[in-house]
């Protein structure tokens, strides 16, 4: 696990000015603690920080070198298969100095080209310089779970692990003025594009070969692709082969030569992770719950209770409320975007508390968007019923229903067509925003993309095509969220639900072996919710967010930054209207919570804005910052 950086051009004598590239590696130091390395040579560098899971030993240093000279890589992530693969290579006579993934990358692509990347089971980012034929390969996982991101100037091709490190390179951090919208009602901006001006992904499942001044990218990986091929759909029962997969891919994941420990919640994915865990490892796990004291949030007794019955080495922590403005900015500068999800600022107080403890953690994320489990899908099976019954439908029945049929209506008022697809994941609807002066235009097109192309896969299956769409877009924000905080603590964060081989077969299986109107997950939960009742009896999962709505109110240093967001930048001079943005702070310090989720947004955007724009913020812990207050427990 490593942060990469490097640029490449296609003079030969170009060189970049002296100490830059080193500024670049080292702007994503905490990526990699343990050591560093750069290399340069006739137009091209190649950078990396290295933070050592596999082989400590300085022989993992990188760039590193093929023996006869002609491949050069950097590479961030974790090759699960690696020992398999070098089995293999050594078969055909390959010979090897180190005991790291890294090396049987290199030689794989030495042995194989590009056509190399279908036997990676991992999560990686890498860049492969070929002297012979002046080539830089760029290549990165295929559900995107290990970040790269590019930038142009000067004539050469700039990359990195994080925005952070372009902007070392002389990229001016600049807000794209065409995100607004998608930044308000998604919280993300999907695809290649980013809130920055002249920044782009390299999106998941795609590589780039760049070479005599061109760049070419293709999809190397599509789970389109891997759903048609004959034979897709996994045979037997589907719990016994989800069972089966996902007790593999744990295995796989706890590969490692450092301490590693679980993020434990108190709902069914992080639970299914840590009993399998220890099932395999043994007692004493290192296992980590953030409370929430007092709110209906927190699931802190489900998490301990689980802790004790796997016989883990439970730890929780309390974020005070003194420290969430703090919090939030350094969560800010590690994510380089807006903050989507509610629990980012958490996720990294708790990465920084458990790093002395772990150098790994195992995560749950990535079974909801794979197996059908948010709540916002239960409704699609009903989507032509709904469209039909959408001009019948008026708020006050809604309203009697509760608030998920209230929102039901907004998205289909929205668009009764394709409204619960394409806004299924937003708390915003673009039209909504008219209320504060923001004209829409519904562009998105990646996200449109996404549904044509789930329409393809999925025809006549909105619950699948509202899954597939979110695996390209929902799921990235997710991903990037998680890389940046645990990352941002020193931290790698492993997800086994992420393995490509429980991706592929879950696509493939039929919907009514996977999902429906009243659950989802229905492969995990026949594998595991029996084994897991004991600890999860009845408890209904709510997410794992936090309650902003009471820290706006309630903390003075939020309630005082919400009330100046109207004469901060970006919304200053964005195309938010003053007048009416403060008569909705007004509304909300007053309890009314209907614009809570706008409101939320601008005050990531602002803190964004702040730090990685303005870059007021020029180090990830200010001088002095209060840390996280751990809350003592007993011993499992």
């Amino acid at each position: 696990m490593c942060a990469i950086a490097g640029y490449v051009h296609p003079v030969r004598t170009f060189a970049a000015p002296p100490g830059l590239l080193e500024a670049m590696r080292d702007a994503m130091a905490h990526r990699g603690p343990d050591d560093r390395g750069a290399w340069e040579e006739d137009g091209v560098g190649l950078a990396s920080r290295r933070l050592a899971i596999l082989d400590l030993s300085p022989r993992g240093r990188m760039p590193m070198a093929s023996a006869d000279g002609r491949f050069r890589i950097v590479h961030n992530g974790e090759i699960y298969n690696y020992r398999e693969l070098r089995t293999g290579l050594e078969a055909s006579g390959h010979r090897f100095t180190t005991d790291t993934d890294t090396e049987v990358i290199l030689q794989l692509y030495a042995a194989y080209g590009p056509s190399m990347l279908d036997q990676l089971n991992g999560m990686f980012a890498f860049a492969i310089w070929d002297r012979n034929e002046r080539s830089l390969f760029i290549a990165r996982d295929r559900l995107g779970i290990k970040p790269v991101y590019l930038a142009e100037r000067d004539g050469a091709l700039w990359f990195a692990s994080e925005p952070k490190a372009l902007f070392e390179a002389g990229i001016e951090p600049r807000l794209d003025p065409s995100a607004w919208e998608e930044l308000l009602c998604f919280r993300y901006v999907a695809g290649e594009a980013t809130p920055f001006l002249g920044v782009r992904r390299l999106l998941p499942g795609h590589a780039l070969l760049w070479r005599h001044g061109r760049g070419t990218v293709r999809r190397w990986w599509s789970l389109a692709e891997r759903v048609a091929r004959p034979n897709a759909r996994p045979l037997g029962d589907p719990a016994e082969w989800f069972r089966d997969k996902f007790e593999s891919a744990v295995g796989y994941r706890r590969i490692s030569d450092v301490p590693l420990g679980v993020l434990l919640s108190g709902g069914l994915d992080s639970s299914c992770v840590a009993s399998v865990l220890s099932a395999q490892a043994g007692r004493g796990v290192a296992s980590f719950t953030i409370r929430f004291p007092g709110d209906a949030l927190d699931e802190g007794e489900i998490a301990r209770r689980g802790a004790q019955a796997w016989g883990l080495e439970h730890h929780e922590l309390t974020v005070g409320p003194e420290t969430l403005l703090e919090e939030l900015g350094r969560a800010a500068w590690f994510n380089d975007e807006p903050l989507p999800h509610g629990s980012d600022i958490h996720l990294l107080a708790i990465s920084r508390f458990a790093k002395p403890r772990v150098t790994v953690l195992l995560s749950g994320e990535g079974a909801d968007e794979t197996l059908g489990g948010y709540q916002r899908y239960r409704p699609l099976p009903l989507l032509a019923w709904l469209q039909r019954a959408a001009p019948v439908l008026r708020p006050r029945l809604a309203r009697a229903l509760g608030s998920r049929a209230v929102k039901l209506c907004r998205m289909l008022r929205e668009d009764p067509r394709e409204g619960l697809l394409l806004y299924n994941a937003c708390d915003i609807l673009p039209g909504e925003l008219g209320a504060f002066g923001l004209r829409p235009e519904r562009r998105f097109e990646f996200r449109r993309r996404m549904l044509q192309e789930a329409a393809g896969v999925y025809p006549d299956d909105p619950l699948r095509q509202a899954m597939y769409s979110d695996q390209h877009t929902f799921l990235c924000s997710v991903l990037d969220v998680n890389d940046k905080m645990t990352m941002g603590a020193s931290i790698e964060c492993r997800v086994p639900f992420l393995d490509y081989r429980l991706v592929e077969g879950a696509a493939a299986l039929p919907t009514s072996a996977l999902a429906g109107t009243r659950e989802g997950k229905r492969p995990l939960r026949a594998a595991y919710a029996a084994a897991l009742a004991p600890v999860l009896g009845g408890y209904r999962k709510r997410g794992f967010t936090a309650p902003w709505a009471s820290y706006f109110r309630g903390v003075p240093a939020l309630r005082a930054f919400l009330q100046e967001l109207p004469r901060s930048e970006p919304v200053q001079g964005g195309p938010i209207d003053a007048g009416r943005l403060r008569a909705a702070i007004g509304r909300f310090l007053s309890g009314d919570d209907r614009d809570e989720a706008l409101l939320r947004a601008l005050v990531m955007i602002v803190s964004w804005h702040e730090a990685c724009v303005a870059r007021r913020l020029t180090a990830p812990v200010r001088p002095g910052a209060a840390e996280p207050r751990a809350v003592p427990t007993a011993a499992p």
